[in-house]
Protein backbone atom coordinates (compact mmCIF):
# COMPACT_ATOMS: atom_id res chain seq x y z
CA UNK A 1 0.00 0.00 0.00
CA UNK A 2 1.35 3.42 -0.96
CA UNK A 3 2.70 5.12 2.10
CA UNK A 4 0.63 8.57 1.30
CA UNK A 5 -2.75 6.30 0.65
CA UNK A 6 -2.11 4.44 4.27
CA UNK A 7 -1.69 8.34 5.74
CA UNK A 8 -5.27 9.00 3.96
CA UNK A 9 -6.71 6.05 5.36
CA UNK A 10 -5.48 6.67 8.90
CA UNK A 11 -6.52 10.11 8.96
CA UNK A 12 -10.00 9.40 7.74
CA UNK A 13 -10.37 6.58 10.25
CA UNK A 14 -8.90 9.44 13.17
CA UNK A 15 -12.16 11.56 11.99
CA UNK A 16 -14.60 9.46 12.37
CA UNK A 17 -13.43 7.53 15.73
CA UNK A 18 -13.04 11.30 18.00
CA UNK A 19 -16.47 10.93 19.73
CA UNK A 20 -16.03 8.31 22.34
CA UNK A 21 -13.78 6.88 25.02
CA UNK A 22 -12.41 3.57 25.00
CA UNK A 23 -9.90 3.32 22.13
CA UNK A 24 -11.80 5.88 20.26
CA UNK A 25 -10.63 8.86 21.53
CA UNK A 26 -11.01 13.06 21.05
CA UNK A 27 -8.19 14.64 19.58
CA UNK A 28 -5.94 15.90 22.46
CA UNK A 29 -6.12 19.53 24.01
CA UNK A 30 -2.82 19.82 25.07
CA UNK A 31 0.39 18.89 25.27
CA UNK A 32 0.17 16.74 28.64
CA UNK A 33 -2.75 14.97 27.09
CA UNK A 34 -0.83 14.68 23.63
CA UNK A 35 1.70 12.89 25.50
CA UNK A 36 -0.01 10.70 28.10
CA UNK A 37 -1.85 8.91 24.52
CA UNK A 38 1.42 8.23 23.30
CA UNK A 39 2.40 6.90 26.70
CA UNK A 40 -0.41 4.61 27.47
CA UNK A 41 -1.16 3.75 23.04
CA UNK A 42 2.64 2.83 22.65
CA UNK A 43 2.65 0.39 26.47
CA UNK A 44 -0.33 -0.88 25.09
CA UNK A 45 1.78 -1.22 20.89
CA UNK A 46 4.33 -3.25 23.16
CA UNK A 47 2.26 -5.73 24.43
CA UNK A 48 -0.29 -6.52 21.62
CA UNK A 49 3.28 -6.88 19.49
CA UNK A 50 4.70 -9.18 21.95
CA UNK A 51 1.23 -11.44 22.36
CA UNK A 52 1.36 -10.81 18.26
CA UNK A 53 -2.33 -9.30 18.05
CA UNK A 54 -1.19 -7.91 14.83
CA UNK A 55 -5.08 -6.59 14.17
CA UNK A 56 -5.54 -4.78 17.18
CA UNK A 57 -2.18 -2.80 16.54
CA UNK A 58 -3.54 -0.54 13.80
CA UNK A 59 -5.82 1.35 16.11
CA UNK A 60 -3.41 2.25 18.53
CA UNK A 61 -0.91 3.45 16.04
CA UNK A 62 -3.54 6.04 15.02
CA UNK A 63 -3.80 7.24 18.05
CA UNK A 64 -0.14 8.14 18.31
CA UNK A 65 0.24 9.31 15.23
CA UNK A 66 -2.59 12.03 16.23
CA UNK A 67 -1.00 12.91 19.31
CA UNK A 68 2.35 13.30 17.47
CA UNK A 69 1.09 15.30 15.08
CA UNK A 70 -0.91 17.67 17.33
CA UNK A 71 2.54 18.11 18.78
CA UNK A 72 4.26 18.86 15.86
CA UNK A 73 1.73 21.63 15.02
CA UNK A 74 2.25 23.06 18.17
CA UNK A 75 5.65 23.88 17.68
CA UNK A 76 4.70 26.32 14.98
CA UNK A 77 7.14 27.51 12.50
CA UNK A 78 9.69 28.12 14.86
CA UNK A 79 12.87 27.45 13.40
CA UNK A 80 14.72 26.84 17.01
CA UNK A 81 12.10 24.19 16.95
CA UNK A 82 13.30 21.89 13.56
CA UNK A 83 14.82 19.60 15.12
CA UNK A 84 12.27 18.27 17.53
CA UNK A 85 9.61 18.76 14.82
CA UNK A 86 11.81 16.26 12.56
CA UNK A 87 11.90 14.04 15.79
CA UNK A 88 7.73 13.86 15.87
CA UNK A 89 7.94 13.47 12.03
CA UNK A 90 9.38 10.15 13.20
CA UNK A 91 6.80 9.28 15.49
CA UNK A 92 4.13 9.73 12.95
CA UNK A 93 6.16 7.59 9.99
CA UNK A 94 6.99 4.94 12.71
CA UNK A 95 3.64 4.67 13.03
CA UNK A 96 2.26 4.38 9.70
CA UNK A 97 5.86 1.21 8.93
CA UNK A 98 4.07 -0.57 12.18
CA UNK A 99 0.96 0.00 10.80
CA UNK A 100 1.71 -1.46 7.63
CA UNK A 101 3.34 -4.55 8.71
CA UNK A 102 0.86 -5.28 11.18
CA UNK A 103 -1.83 -5.04 9.03
CA UNK A 104 -0.30 -7.73 6.75
CA UNK A 105 0.25 -9.98 9.98
CA UNK A 106 4.05 -9.76 9.54
CA UNK A 107 5.41 -11.35 12.38
CA UNK A 108 9.06 -10.53 10.94
CA UNK A 109 9.09 -7.23 10.41
CA UNK A 110 6.56 -5.44 13.26
CA UNK A 111 8.62 -6.67 16.26
CA UNK A 112 11.66 -4.55 14.34
CA UNK A 113 8.77 -1.39 13.39
CA UNK A 114 7.33 -1.46 17.76
CA UNK A 115 11.25 -1.33 18.53
CA UNK A 116 11.68 1.63 15.78
CA UNK A 117 8.47 3.17 17.28
CA UNK A 118 9.41 2.95 20.84
CA UNK A 119 12.85 4.71 20.16
CA UNK A 120 11.46 7.93 18.46
CA UNK A 121 8.93 8.29 21.31
CA UNK A 122 11.95 8.31 23.50
CA UNK A 123 13.75 10.88 21.27
CA UNK A 124 10.87 13.26 20.83
CA UNK A 125 10.33 13.15 25.15
CA UNK A 126 13.85 15.21 25.41
CA UNK A 127 12.40 17.71 24.03
CA UNK A 128 9.77 18.10 26.62
CA UNK A 129 9.54 18.58 30.48
CA UNK A 130 9.23 15.28 31.92
CA UNK A 131 6.12 16.57 33.97
CA UNK A 132 4.17 16.88 30.29
CA UNK A 133 5.68 13.98 29.18
CA UNK A 134 4.18 11.69 32.33
CA UNK A 135 1.13 13.78 32.64
CA UNK A 136 -1.53 11.57 33.77
CA UNK A 137 -5.21 12.36 32.13
CA UNK A 138 -8.10 11.81 34.31
CA UNK A 139 -11.95 10.81 32.46
CA UNK A 140 -15.21 9.81 34.24
CA UNK A 141 -16.23 6.29 34.17
CA UNK A 142 -20.01 6.96 33.44
CA UNK A 143 -19.85 9.95 31.05
CA UNK A 144 -17.59 9.68 27.56
CA UNK A 145 -15.47 12.26 26.20
CA UNK A 146 -14.83 14.18 29.88
CA UNK A 147 -10.96 14.47 30.30
CA UNK A 148 -8.92 16.51 32.83
CA UNK A 149 -5.50 17.51 33.93
CA UNK A 150 -6.78 18.22 37.73
CA UNK A 151 -8.43 15.17 39.51
CA UNK A 152 -10.02 17.48 41.58
CA UNK A 153 -11.75 18.55 38.85
CA UNK A 154 -15.52 16.79 38.70
CA UNK A 155 -17.49 15.50 35.67
CA UNK A 156 -19.07 18.22 34.10
CA UNK A 157 -21.79 16.25 33.21
CA UNK A 158 -22.29 14.40 36.14
CA UNK A 159 -20.14 15.80 38.97
CA UNK A 160 -18.64 12.42 39.50
CA UNK A 161 -15.07 12.06 40.95
CA UNK A 162 -12.59 11.52 38.06
CA UNK A 163 -10.29 8.43 37.77
CA UNK A 164 -6.94 8.10 35.57
CA UNK A 165 -7.76 7.55 32.45
CA UNK A 166 -7.43 4.56 30.87
CA UNK A 167 -6.74 3.35 26.62
CA UNK A 168 -7.83 -0.09 26.52
CA UNK A 169 -5.20 -2.40 24.22
CA UNK A 170 -7.82 -4.66 22.57
CA UNK A 171 -10.89 -3.69 20.90
CA UNK A 172 -13.43 -6.27 21.80
CA UNK A 173 -15.21 -4.45 24.27
CA UNK A 174 -15.13 -1.54 21.91
CA UNK A 175 -17.95 -1.04 19.40
CA UNK A 176 -18.79 2.73 19.37
CA UNK A 177 -22.01 3.71 19.95
CA UNK A 178 -23.17 0.76 20.49
CA UNK A 179 -22.62 -1.66 23.78
CA UNK A 180 -20.40 -4.79 23.53
CA UNK A 181 -21.92 -7.00 25.70
CA UNK A 182 -24.60 -9.01 24.45
CA UNK A 183 -27.34 -10.15 27.15
CA UNK A 184 -29.63 -13.25 26.57
CA UNK A 185 -32.75 -13.97 28.93
CA UNK A 186 -34.31 -16.97 29.85
CA UNK A 187 -37.35 -16.63 32.31
CA UNK A 188 -39.01 -19.99 33.89
CA UNK A 189 -42.33 -18.34 33.51
CA UNK A 190 -43.13 -14.97 31.70
CA UNK A 191 -44.01 -11.67 33.38
CA UNK A 192 -47.11 -11.85 35.55
CA UNK A 193 -48.35 -9.03 37.58
CA UNK A 194 -47.58 -10.14 41.68
CA UNK A 195 -46.00 -13.65 40.85
CA UNK A 196 -42.23 -13.88 41.15
CA UNK A 197 -40.02 -15.03 38.22
CA UNK A 198 -36.61 -16.53 37.94
CA UNK A 199 -34.96 -14.80 35.43
CA UNK A 200 -31.41 -16.06 34.45
CA UNK A 201 -29.49 -13.67 31.87
CA UNK A 202 -26.51 -14.83 29.90
CA UNK A 203 -23.58 -12.24 29.23
CA UNK A 204 -21.58 -12.40 26.23
CA UNK A 205 -19.09 -10.41 24.70
CA UNK A 206 -21.41 -8.98 21.09
CA UNK A 207 -17.76 -9.97 18.94
CA UNK A 208 -17.02 -13.19 19.76
CA UNK A 209 -19.59 -14.99 21.85
CA UNK A 210 -17.20 -15.45 24.47
CA UNK A 211 -18.66 -15.70 28.23
CA UNK A 212 -18.36 -12.22 30.57
CA UNK A 213 -17.48 -13.38 33.67
CA UNK A 214 -17.40 -11.40 37.42
CA UNK A 215 -13.61 -10.58 36.49
CA UNK A 216 -14.34 -9.24 33.51
CA UNK A 217 -16.31 -6.03 34.95
CA UNK A 218 -15.28 -3.46 37.05
CA UNK A 219 -16.75 -2.99 40.71
CA UNK A 220 -18.59 0.16 40.26
CA UNK A 221 -20.34 1.88 43.96
CA UNK A 222 -19.74 -1.80 45.51
CA UNK A 223 -21.49 -4.12 42.52
CA UNK A 224 -20.29 -5.09 39.05
CA UNK A 225 -23.81 -5.09 37.53
CA UNK A 226 -26.50 -2.86 38.43
CA UNK A 227 -29.78 -4.08 37.00
CA UNK A 228 -32.03 -1.33 36.27
CA UNK A 229 -35.31 -2.79 35.19
CA UNK A 230 -38.54 -0.87 33.97
CA UNK A 231 -42.37 -1.69 32.67
CA UNK A 232 -43.74 0.41 29.69
CA UNK A 233 -45.20 2.32 31.63
CA UNK A 234 -42.25 3.65 33.47
CA UNK A 235 -43.96 3.64 36.58
CA UNK A 236 -42.43 0.12 37.85
CA UNK A 237 -38.65 0.65 38.20
CA UNK A 238 -36.72 -2.17 40.01
CA UNK A 239 -33.13 -1.90 40.72
CA UNK A 240 -31.06 -5.54 41.16
CA UNK A 241 -27.56 -7.18 41.53
CA UNK A 242 -27.62 -10.43 39.61
CA UNK A 243 -25.68 -13.04 41.61
CA UNK A 244 -23.10 -15.26 39.47
CA UNK A 245 -24.18 -18.70 38.88
CA UNK A 246 -21.95 -21.88 38.36
CA UNK A 247 -22.06 -21.28 34.36
CA UNK A 248 -19.77 -18.61 33.22
CA UNK A 249 -21.53 -15.79 31.90
CA UNK A 250 -24.89 -16.28 33.85
CA UNK A 251 -26.32 -14.50 36.09
CA UNK A 252 -29.55 -15.05 38.04
CA UNK A 253 -32.50 -13.05 40.24
CA UNK A 254 -35.81 -13.20 40.52
CA UNK A 255 -38.29 -10.40 39.54
CA UNK A 256 -41.65 -9.90 40.67
CA UNK A 257 -43.88 -6.90 39.07
CA UNK A 258 -46.30 -4.92 40.11
CA UNK A 259 -47.62 -3.68 36.05
CA UNK A 260 -48.21 -6.57 33.41
CA UNK A 261 -46.46 -6.52 30.48
CA UNK A 262 -43.00 -7.18 29.20
CA UNK A 263 -40.12 -4.74 30.96
CA UNK A 264 -36.81 -3.88 29.76
CA UNK A 265 -33.65 -4.38 31.73
CA UNK A 266 -30.71 -2.54 31.46
CA UNK A 267 -27.32 -3.63 32.56
CA UNK A 268 -25.13 -1.10 33.85
CA UNK A 269 -21.36 -2.94 33.68
CA UNK A 270 -17.69 -0.84 33.20
CA UNK A 271 -15.97 -3.81 31.46
CA UNK A 272 -12.75 -3.96 32.43
CA UNK A 273 -10.82 -4.30 29.26
CA UNK A 274 -12.07 -1.24 28.54
CA UNK A 275 -12.68 0.93 31.52
CA UNK A 276 -15.65 2.37 29.81
CA UNK A 277 -19.29 2.46 31.18
CA UNK A 278 -22.40 1.10 28.60
CA UNK A 279 -25.68 -0.23 29.08
CA UNK A 280 -26.36 -3.31 27.62
CA UNK A 281 -30.07 -3.98 27.84
CA UNK A 282 -32.72 -6.87 27.14
CA UNK A 283 -36.48 -7.78 27.40
CA UNK A 284 -38.24 -9.83 29.66
CA UNK A 285 -41.34 -11.37 27.78
CA UNK A 286 -44.61 -10.83 30.09
CA UNK A 287 -48.08 -13.01 29.57
CA UNK A 288 -50.20 -9.51 28.98
CA UNK A 289 -49.36 -6.62 27.36
CA UNK A 290 -48.13 -3.89 29.05
CA UNK A 291 -50.13 -0.14 30.03
CA UNK A 292 -48.71 2.52 27.80
CA UNK A 293 -47.52 5.56 29.49
CA UNK A 294 -50.15 7.97 30.52
CA UNK A 295 -49.06 10.82 32.53
CA UNK A 296 -46.88 13.24 31.15
CA UNK A 297 -46.63 16.11 33.23
CA UNK A 298 -43.70 17.59 35.10
CA UNK A 299 -44.21 16.09 38.70
CA UNK A 300 -40.88 17.90 41.66
CA UNK A 301 -42.25 16.09 44.24
CA UNK A 302 -43.10 12.65 45.39
CA UNK A 303 -44.41 11.29 49.14
CA UNK A 304 -43.29 7.82 50.00
CA UNK A 305 -44.46 6.35 53.40
CA UNK A 306 -43.60 9.23 56.03
CA UNK A 307 -40.88 10.83 53.56
CA UNK A 308 -41.75 13.91 51.37
CA UNK A 309 -39.25 14.45 48.33
CA UNK A 310 -38.95 18.14 47.01
CA UNK A 311 -36.32 18.42 44.00
CA UNK A 312 -35.33 21.80 42.29
CA UNK A 313 -33.66 22.34 39.41
CA UNK A 314 -30.85 25.52 39.19
CA UNK A 315 -31.52 26.66 35.96
CA UNK A 316 -33.01 29.66 36.91
CA UNK A 317 -36.01 29.27 35.67
CA UNK A 318 -35.18 28.22 32.21
CA UNK A 319 -36.54 24.94 30.58
CA UNK A 320 -34.31 21.73 31.03
CA UNK A 321 -32.19 21.48 27.55
CA UNK A 322 -30.75 18.44 25.60
CA UNK A 323 -27.32 18.21 26.32
CA UNK A 324 -26.02 20.83 28.60
CA UNK A 325 -25.74 19.78 32.35
CA UNK A 326 -27.25 21.35 34.74
CA UNK A 327 -27.08 21.29 39.03
CA UNK A 328 -30.25 20.25 40.89
CA UNK A 329 -31.08 19.15 44.50
CA UNK A 330 -33.24 16.78 46.53
CA UNK A 331 -34.55 17.64 50.04
CA UNK A 332 -35.83 15.01 51.71
CA UNK A 333 -38.76 15.73 54.62
CA UNK A 334 -40.83 14.37 57.40
CA UNK A 335 -44.69 14.07 56.61
CA UNK A 336 -44.59 17.03 58.99
CA UNK A 337 -41.54 19.32 57.15
CA UNK A 338 -39.19 18.13 59.91
CA UNK A 339 -35.46 17.72 57.97
CA UNK A 340 -35.10 14.15 57.36
CA UNK A 341 -31.43 13.38 58.16
CA UNK A 342 -31.37 9.81 58.42
CA UNK A 343 -30.23 8.39 54.95
CA UNK A 344 -27.79 5.36 54.99
CA UNK A 345 -25.29 4.33 52.82
CA UNK A 346 -26.71 2.63 49.93
CA UNK A 347 -23.79 1.55 47.24
CA UNK A 348 -21.05 3.76 48.52
CA UNK A 349 -23.60 6.79 48.08
CA UNK A 350 -26.41 8.39 50.03
CA UNK A 351 -28.89 8.01 47.14
CA UNK A 352 -28.83 6.65 43.39
CA UNK A 353 -30.81 8.88 40.74
CA UNK A 354 -32.08 6.71 37.59
CA UNK A 355 -33.85 7.87 34.70
CA UNK A 356 -35.48 6.54 31.82
CA UNK A 357 -36.38 8.29 28.36
CA UNK A 358 -40.12 7.73 27.27
CA UNK A 359 -38.39 5.75 24.23
CA UNK A 360 -37.01 3.55 26.72
CA UNK A 361 -33.56 3.09 25.03
CA UNK A 362 -32.04 5.98 26.52
CA UNK A 363 -31.48 5.45 30.38
CA UNK A 364 -29.16 7.69 33.15
CA UNK A 365 -27.59 6.65 36.16
CA UNK A 366 -26.21 9.05 38.41
CA UNK A 367 -25.17 9.86 41.72
CA UNK A 368 -24.79 12.66 44.08
CA UNK A 369 -22.23 15.44 44.56
CA UNK A 370 -20.16 15.86 47.74
CA UNK A 371 -18.68 13.53 50.27
CA UNK A 372 -19.82 9.83 49.91
CA UNK A 373 -20.26 8.08 53.06
CA UNK A 374 -17.00 6.16 54.70
CA UNK A 375 -18.72 4.00 57.71
CA UNK A 376 -21.78 2.15 57.94
CA UNK A 377 -23.11 4.13 60.73
CA UNK A 378 -22.80 7.49 58.67
CA UNK A 379 -26.04 8.87 57.36
CA UNK A 380 -26.95 11.75 54.97
CA UNK A 381 -29.72 14.17 54.44
CA UNK A 382 -31.77 15.94 54.26
CA UNK A 383 -30.55 17.77 51.23
CA UNK A 384 -28.51 16.07 48.33
CA UNK A 385 -27.23 17.60 45.18
CA UNK A 386 -26.09 16.31 41.47
CA UNK A 387 -25.52 17.19 37.87
CA UNK A 388 -28.03 15.84 35.42
CA UNK A 389 -26.61 15.88 31.82
CA UNK A 390 -30.03 14.63 29.47
CA UNK A 391 -28.81 13.39 25.94
CA UNK A 392 -31.54 14.26 24.61
CA UNK A 393 -34.90 15.97 24.28
CA UNK A 394 -38.06 14.30 25.38
CA UNK A 395 -40.55 13.16 28.54
CA UNK A 396 -37.91 11.75 31.32
CA UNK A 397 -39.63 9.62 34.23
CA UNK A 398 -36.51 10.04 36.83
CA UNK A 399 -36.08 7.63 40.37
CA UNK A 400 -34.61 8.62 43.78
CA UNK A 401 -33.49 5.81 45.30
CA UNK A 402 -32.42 6.22 49.22
CA UNK A 403 -32.25 3.46 52.21
CA UNK A 404 -34.48 3.80 55.59
CA UNK A 405 -33.88 1.34 57.88
CA UNK A 406 -32.15 -1.17 55.75
CA UNK A 407 -35.01 -0.94 52.95
CA UNK A 408 -34.84 0.78 49.48
CA UNK A 409 -37.18 3.83 48.97
CA UNK A 410 -37.55 4.99 45.24
CA UNK A 411 -38.96 8.76 44.52
CA UNK A 412 -40.37 9.39 41.29
CA UNK A 413 -40.10 12.03 39.43
CA UNK A 414 -41.12 13.43 35.88
CA UNK A 415 -39.54 16.38 33.47
CA UNK A 416 -39.86 17.25 30.03
CA UNK A 417 -36.49 18.08 28.32
CA UNK A 418 -36.37 20.73 25.75
CA UNK A 419 -34.51 20.42 22.27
Amino acid sequence: MPLLRLLLILTLALASTSAHDGVDLAPPLSEPEAWNVLTLAGVNIATLTSGQQWSEIPTQASLCIQAARFLREKLGEDPAKEALRLQLRAIEEAGIFITRTSLKSDAAKTPVEAFKFAAAVKDAATGYAPAVVAATVYSCPMCRGVRELDPATPCFKCAMRLVPRFIPASSIYNTPGEPSIVITPALDRPLATGHPSAVTLRFSRKKDAVPVTPDDLLVVHTERIHLLIIDESLTDYHHIHPLPTATPGEYFFTLTPRKPGPYRAFADVVPGISGVQEYATCDLPGTAPGEPLRDRASIDTASVGDLRFALKWDTGGLALRARQPVGASITVSHADGRPFTALEPLMGAYAHLVGFHKDRTTVIHIHPTGLEPQRPEDRGGPAFTFRFYPPRAGFYRFYAQVQVGGESVFAPFCLTVAE
